[in-house]
């Protein structure tokens, strides 16, 4: 006994010593090891996606599509401003909510490879090299938020999380050239920047120009972006010193909304509003709240807290009235004017809005990570305010807020989750770097290994290993028309035929005008809910109908695709027409008569 408590001794002693001698964490928090360190995890997410990847066959889901549409539509010629989509629904045409910024980006970057390579090359360049762009960028964002928020080993023990998990990278994927990927950086951006430490005027300005562009692109981010702007005022209630930084975010957000708001839109519509889109209403509450945030931040230091504290309720409060005055039926959300007839049968399908529950059904394993995700990113938030409820800073409060959002925002919206891999990730980092420097000693070896045990990524596949050994049913296939519907090649019988008026499930419109000289009545976008709902009815109407219905929307030919699940009864006349993929059927032309 005593023989095995010396060895025991012995083996603790140089276990310790061992540990005594290990390097500690290194310190990358400044801007040149953060970039560098950004710039490796880009190498390394930049060649698994490659990897992947490898070649472009197709075009993508439906809005990388349509954003090619747009993009070819624009470098033939069309107007900047000229922004209706004529294909569709013709003779009218359908004007989209999407940003004309976004085209304007990808034609500069096919213009810019056409000077090397064809212009069929440089298409293809493009569409492969775009969301690769914005990794880097995003990289950086989120090093810079968990620096900002944790102790000097967050850059560090953050930078091995972000390679891991590439879930995190699903919007970047070479194809995605639709919105998400520019929002989801422009939203990272924005609380970096309003988390820094030094500087704060200055990147105050950033976060403003940033949280713009963002809003300017699409509005999924709105609820984040509302809070990061509310956080310059919590900071100045708390502190009048905070008042400049507060002053210039507003100045810097009003300035850059209204010019991405003229540079996009074309003058005629200048006094439209919507719900979906950088518009006048959303215009007006972004000049109001910042320039109410400018004028409080300035006079800030002369106010007492309890003047502060009104004056930040009466921005607050005059900005959503001003956008709700413009179109009162926003406070719906976004779809507010979409037809709710269209529901059942196509939006509460659309796999981007569906709810988790609905997920762990369609892809279990990315939903029991995001799922790990939420508790992690959630649990950190939490850990992070704890830390810092004594501290002058409302960096914790901001970052714990905006978890709580998106976690929310992603349980009742697929697409949201994204946001909290984004957003939650540097906030795991920085939550390790505190635990690694009290319980770790910040030792380089250890914290690492903990980090990759704890990471998301390694939790979430155990997790779903779990739930998969436990499972009854077989392993969940993805909800989708699946690759055939949207393969390249099942289109060039159609793109061979005359061209004329499609009628077809509003999913295969994209690939058709992308892929065809063909006109489509209906395509999958909420603009367009009175088209996607009169094909549905003749598709799903008795023969006895369905001649009349098919004629009245004058379509020259019928598209169907058996993959994809059309939401049509049994005795429809679209039923007994699902033999082939995309079996094109042709109209006959209507009797003399009408007889």
């Amino acid at each position: 006994m005593a023989s095995n408590s010396r060895t025991d001794a012995a083996a603790g002693g140089a276990l310790k010593r061992w540990v005594a001698t290990l390097s500690p964490s290194p310190d990358l928090s400044s801007t040149r090891t953060l970039a560098l360190a950004a710039l490796a995890v880009s190498v390394g997410v930049w060649f698994s996606l490659c990897w992947h990847a490898k070649t472009l066959n197709g075009l993508g889901d439906t809005d990388d599509a349509m954003r090619l549409v747009l993009v070819r539509d624009l470098m033939a010629g069309r107007g900047w401003y000229d922004q209706v989509i004529h294909r569709l629904a013709p003779p009218q045409g359908v004007y989209l909510h999407w940003s004309r910024l976004l085209d304007g980006g990808i034609a500069g970057l096919i213009g810019v490879l056409r000077l090397f390579v064809s212009r069929s090359e440089a298409e293809l360049a493009a569409r492969y090299l775009w969301p690769l762009v914005w990794v880097f960028p995003g990289v950086v964002a989120a090093l810079a938020l968990a620096r900002n928020l944790g102790a000097r080993a967050a850059v560090f023990l953050t930078a091995p999380l972000m390679v891991l998990d590439m879930q995190l990278y699903r919007q970047f994927t070479p194809g995605r050239i639709d919105h998400h990927n520019i929002q989801i950086v422009m939203t990272v951006v924005a609380l970096a920047c309003a988390t820094a430490r030094n500087q704060r005027t200055l990147w105050a300005v950033a976060g403003g120009a940033s949280a713009a562009l963002g809003l300017a692109i699409g509005l999924e981010a709105l609820p984040l972006q509302a809070l990061i702007g509310a956080s310059y005022g919590l900071a100045f209630i708390r502190d009048p010193e905070a008042g400049q930084p507060a002053a210039a975010y507003g100045l810097a957000l009003a300035a850059a909304g209204v010019t991405f708001f003229a540079i996009q839109t074309a003058p005629w519509r200048w006094g439209l509003s919507f719900c979906d889109a950088l518009a006048l209403n959303l215009v007006a509450a972004l000049v109001v709240a910042g320039a109410g945030l400018a004028a409080t931040g300035a006079i800030a230091r002369r106010t007492p807290m309890w003047g502060r504290i009104a004056m930040l309720g009466l921005v607050g409060s005059a900005a959503g009235a001003a956008y709700l005055a413009f179109d009162p039926q926003c406070i719906r959300g976004p779809f507010a004017a979409m037809d709710p007839a269209v529901r059942p049968f196509w939006f509460d399908r659309v796999q981007e809005v569906q709810p988790l529950p609905i997920m762990l059904g369609l892809e279990r394993a990315p939903a029991v990570m995001a799922i790990c995700m939420m508790v992690l990113s959630l649990g950190a938030g939490a850990y992070l305010a704890v830390r810092n409820r004594c501290a002058a800073s409302t960096s914790a409060l901001l970052i714990g807020g905006c978890l709580v959002v998106a976690c929310i925002t992603a349980y009742f919206a697929w697409r949201m989750q994204d946001y909290v891999f984004w957003i939650g990730m540097p906030a795991l980092g920085a939550a390790f770097s505190y635990i690694a420097l009290h319980r770790l000693r910040d030792l380089m070896v250890p914290s690492f290994a903990a980090a990759i045990l704890l990471a998301p990524a390694s939790i979430g596949n155990m997790a779903d290993a779990a739930v998969q050994a436990t499972s009854r049913r077989s392993t969940p296939q993805a909800a989708g028309p699946g690759l055939r519907c949207f393969a390249v090649r099942g289109y060039r019988a159609l793109a061979a035929l005359p061209p004329g008026l499609v009628l077809a499930s509003q999913d295969l419109a994209p690939f058709m005008l992308a892929l065809t000289p063909q006109f489509a009545i209906a395509a999958p976008y909420h603009r367009m809910s009175q088209q996607i709902l009169a094909v549905h009815e003749a598709l799903d109407a008795p023969p006895a109908q369905a001649e009349a219905r098919v004629r009245a929307l004058r379509a020259d030919y019928i598209v169907d695709c058996p993959p994809y699940p059309l939401m049509v009864g049994p005795k429809s006349f679209a039923s007994p027409l699902r033999k082939d993929v995309l079996k094109i059927y042709r109209v006959r032309p209507e009797p003399p008569g009408g007889a």
